[in-house]
């Protein structure tokens, strides 16, 4: 069983008025409701591809009933804490026809203590051999060490599974999860370092893991992604030809379509191999992609071809 937890999760809002201009009067037609955050994509794609998983983390009113709403009707099984004060926020994404999205993010609420606690509470019922996949970002009220604090709420045999970015990156490597998933763009934040080169991203992935990670999976987006692993390897997957459509929600299908992968054979070369083919499966669209849509990906990239030759994994990097 995977569990996800989204702390600051997202009603998404689209609307596409005719035309967008600052300061003037406009109209539209009609809006959509989707649910967002990056721990609820994970769920979404996960019980797409027929993985047992549940959708936890905290939620606050109409909004955030609205939210679990949304989930349930699309079978995904919910755990929200919900708070007695605040609302789940609401991004605005405007939409015009022919014009480039533009995205007002809210905030979120404040989050008091006793609402993490509850949600510890419900981590301690996991059982060892689940999956606790922490990801997004933390609300402000909430410290960089949050995630690691939660990893430690699951009982022994739980494994941790991390997408963070900024401080809580470096904080949440502490708890020793058995994955933590940066973009190349995090980790130079995170380091103050310089990660444009393969070489100079496997470096500060080397990094993460000294400082307690397990196995590290860098997306490096057009270029593919890069998994170190415990016992001192490398892997290196180039990415999936195709014609790249939004870059959103990409990270949390690579990190649903990696345990998806792992729950197949415990393998990490198939775990990556599906990790890039649900990330490219992704961008390839507007919104998260479908389960079929990631194995159509996988058996064109990773499949055999129609002579019975198994297609290019791709390169191991050298030691």
């Amino acid at each position: 069983m995977v569990y996800t937890v989204t702390l600051n999760p997202a009603l998404d809002c689209y609307v596409s008025p005719e035309e967008f201009a600052p300061g003037r009067d406009l109209r539209y037609s009609g809006c959509r409701f989707l649910p967002g955050g990056k721990g609820v994509n994970v769920s979404l794609l996960l019980r797409s591809l027929g993985v047992k998983t549940k959708a936890l983390g905290l939620a606050g009113g109409f909004t955030g009933r609205e939210l679990a709403a949304l989930l349930e009707e699309r079978g995904l099984p919910t755990g929200f804490v919900f708070l007695e004060d605040g609302l789940t926020r609401v991004n605005i994404k405007i939409t015009p026809p022919g014009q480039p999205e533009t995205a007002l993010n809210g905030s979120g609420p404040e989050i008091p203590p006793e609402a993490l606690e509850r949600l510890e509470e419900r981590l301690g019922e996991l059982e060892a051999g689940d999956f606790l996949v922490l990801a997004g970002s933390l609300p402000a009220s909430l410290p960089a060490g949050t995630y690691a604090r939660l990893a430690g709420a699951a009982p022994p045999g739980v494994e941790a599974v991390i997408d963070a970015s900024g401080p809580a990156l470096l904080a949440s490597a502490a708890a020793r999860p058995f994955l933590m998933k940066p973009n190349r763009e995090e980790l130079a934040e995170a380091f103050g370092e310089p990660a444009s080169t393969l070489e100079e991203a496997a470096a500060l992935a080397r990094k993460l893991q000294g400082l307690g990670a397990r196995n590290v999976a860098v997306t490096l987006g057009g270029e593919g992604a890069l998994l170190l692993d415990e016992a001192g390897g490398a892997r290196f997957r180039p990415a999936v030809p195709g014609t790249p459509c939004s870059a959103v929600g990409a990270g949390d299908s690579f990190v649903a379509g990696f345990l998806y992968g792992w729950s197949l054979d415990g393998g990490l070369d198939q775990a990556l191999d599906w990790a890039v083919s649900a990330g490219a499966a992704t961008a390839f669209r507007e919104g998260v992609a479908s389960g079929e849509e990631v194995r159509a990906v996988y058996r064109r990239a990773f499949g055999r071809s129609p002579t019975g030759m198994e297609c290019p994994r791709g390169a191991v990097l050298e030691e």
